[in-house]
């Protein structure tokens, strides 16, 4: 992240509140490491692909469920990732 950077938190914040330029900049931190993780655990880039996407949709319908209390940002993103992973 560069300086001066919003942070994810920041960035989920602005989600949760219809941010999409916000969600632009997550999308681009996290898209190319998530598909990364993907691709590892599922061996087939289409499905990878779907993932990725189905993980970004959760997380702008979701994002005002985040509780910065219960994790970090990125975690909170995983776990989606995850699970999106897990449905392929």
């Amino acid at each position: 992240m560069r300086e001066g950077s919003p942070t994810d938190g920041e960035l989920l914040a602005r989600v949760a509140r219809g941010d999409s330029r916000a969600f632009e900049d997550l999308y681009r931190r996290y898209a190319r490491p998530i598909l990364g993780l993907a691709l590892r655990r599922l061996g087939d880039r289409g499905r990878a692909e779907e993932a990725v996407q189905e993980t970004f949709l959760s997380i702008w319908r979701a994002a005002r469920s985040y509780v910065p209390e219960r994790g970090q940002p990125a975690a909170w993103l995983y776990a989606i990732a995850r699970n999106a992973i897990a449905d392929r």
